[in-house]
């Protein structure tokens, strides 16, 4: 085989192979079609699925962020929002020009810790009024929990 009918094979092969991961990044973008199943929080946080059929009750769960293709993503989403709720019961509102203590992952130092903002909220943060109240979150509710849940990180 020469050079040119090698390139030609490889442009073949490769092509089919792009084609393949095109269709299937339009079944992911896409989802869900009519007939998939997904899954979804009941308002008592259990999990429960039901094939979609494009009605105002799925597209009114898609518009909140409560459809999900596997039922490990929505039991994820479940367990997520029991931390963030638990971490509330220690936590108070932004107040602006005071110090806000939120908690922290450096995913590259491999370090959880507080830090604080007094003018600059980060987007969906849970602010405690003290450094001893948010570490009194994190003994309460779990450090490993958080991590996992709130910042995506399992040791």
């Amino acid at each position: 085989m020469n050079i040119q009918e090698r390139i030609e094979a490889l442009e073949t092969e490769f092509a089919e192979k792009i084609k393949a991961l095109k269709a299937e990044a339009q079944q992911v973008d896409e989802f869900p079609q009519y007939k998939d199943t997904y899954y979804y929080i009941q308002s008592s946080g259990r999990v429960d699925w039901l094939p979609w059929v494009d009605d105002d009750i799925g597209l009114r769960q898609q518009g909140l962020g409560n459809v999900f293709r596997t039922i490990e993503q929505a039991e994820f989403a479940v367990e997520k929002l029991k931390v963030e709720t638990e971490l509330r019961k220690f936590s108070r509102p932004f107040e602006y020009g005071k110090f806000n203590y939120h908690l922290f992952f450096d995913i590259d130092g491999n370090s959880f810790r507080t830090d604080f903002t007094s003018y600059c909220p980060p987007q969906g943060a849970i602010y405690f009024e003290s450094e001893e109240k948010a570490q009194e979150a994190v003994s309460a509710v779990g450090i490993e929990r958080i991590k996992k849940y709130l910042f995506g990180v399992e040791d």
